[in-house]
């Protein structure tokens, strides 16, 4: 059986997708991303065969920086309260993806039309997947990256589409849509059937630094703010946490990739460890405790890992996925200003969230994984 994995450009929307592409080819199966942007090197870091359908793309035009950091930073927190009262994805995203997917039509429908896939999974907004097995009648797969259950959503895409469709020639249709969720269904929020499949965390490889590959001499905690919130929010917020370090009997990673401007953060205390990009999975077997944004990969990682969290949101889906960790008992919801010694002991030491968490590990480790869905996957195509 022939696979298409169509992917928006973006490593979140690889990324979740992973463990599926590769339970696909570990059963016998030909894999192919088509996808465009920063995300053909990644995928083809992965292993993965790649086909780039928009090498000339400028993606960067659909979501331009507008305003100072300050204005960006209130544009993003004011979106994810947004979403996090509708519990969907806002019109103004499926807009500019109905964008993103025009650009990247074209070479997606050319590469599929002599490729000849027998089922097309896709990221959850990559409507091109949703066009090219309308075009060769074969059923799509929606790879799930978030815990938004928005069963509606191939629907209210549609007409964001409509345009490309009819330049394409393809009928103004839906083909037949299978969702996968990367959570159980108690972790979900929203309306919408699908199949529940073990989430696979992965953020790349990498060679083991020396400090990471030895045993440590104290806990540890993680600072990170993801791939998205550094560029358009800056890492200043972080001050009153990694102030808080000096009142810890542990170190502190801040890690925020490789050029981060440190400068607003002034002086740092000396239990606090800056590293560049380094990949999550690889950080979090060493951990005792994470800080993150809020994103749904960083925080269903974690909670894989079993590692306590403090999530700090700052837009999109982030307050929604910070309400998930409350309500599961795995860790704790605040803002960067309300963290001090006391919150990140509190992390650290508590007791109940490192059992619940453990819990909650144990229970994410027992759901049916890629390699059990690939089988009912391949019976949709017969």
């Amino acid at each position: 059986m022939r696979v298409l994995f169509a992917v928006s450009p973006g490593l979140d929307h690889l990324y979740p997708a992973l463990g599926l592409a590769s339970a696909f080819r570990t059963a016998g199966h030909d894999v192919v991303v088509a996808t465009a942007g920063v995300t053909v090197d990644a995928a083809v870091r992965a292993g993965l065969t790649v086909r780039d359908v928009a090498p000339d793309a400028d993606f960067s035009a659909v979501f331009p920086k507008k305003g100072n950091r300050e204005e960006r930073t209130r544009m993003m927190r004011q979106r994810g309260r947004e979403i996090t009262a509708s519990g969907v994805t806002p019109e103004i995203i499926l807009e500019k993806f109905g964008t993103i997917n025009d650009m990247m039509a074209e070479g997606t429908l050319r590469f599929a039309e002599t490729w000849r896939p027998d089922l097309v999974v896709y990221s959850r907004l990559q409507g091109t997947a949703l066009l090219v097995a309308r075009a060769l009648g074969v059923p799509a797969v929606e790879n799930g990256y978030s815990f938004l259950r928005e069963g509606d959503l191939p629907a209210r895409l549609l007409p964001h589409l409509a345009p490309t469709f009819e330049r394409l020639g393809v009928p103004v249709e839906l083909p037949s849509v299978t969702p996968l969720y990367f959570a159980p269904q108690h972790m979900m929020r929203g309306e919408g059937e699908g199949w529940p499949m073990r989430f696979v965390p992965y953020h790349g490889g990498c060679v083991l630094p020396d400090w990471l590959a030895e045993p440590k001499r104290r806990r540890r905690i993680v600072v990170t703010l993801g791939t998205i919130v550094p560029g358009v929010a800056g890492v200043g917020s972080l001050g009153s946490v990694l102030a808080a370090a000096d009142g810890v009997d542990a170190e502190l990673v801040l890690a925020l990739g490789d050029e981060p401007d440190l400068e607003p953060l002034g002086t740092l205390p000396d239990n606090v460890r800056v590293v560049g990009w380094t990949p999550l999975s690889a950080l979090l077997p060493t951990l005792d405790g994470i800080i993150h944004h809020g994103g749904a990969g960083t925080t269903l990682a974690a909670a894989h890992a079993g590692v306590p969290q403090l999530a700090m949101p700052y837009g999109a889906d982030n307050w929604i996925n910070a309400e998930i960790i409350t309500d599961a008992g795995i860790g704790l919801d605040l803002q960067p200003e309300e963290v001090d010694s006391g919150v990140l002991n509190r992390l650290l030491d508590d007791e109940a969230l490192r059992k619940t968490a453990g819990a909650l590990a144990a229970e994410l480790a027992a759901q049916p994984g890629p390699d059990a869905i690939v089988p009912r996957l391949a019976d949709l195509v017969g």
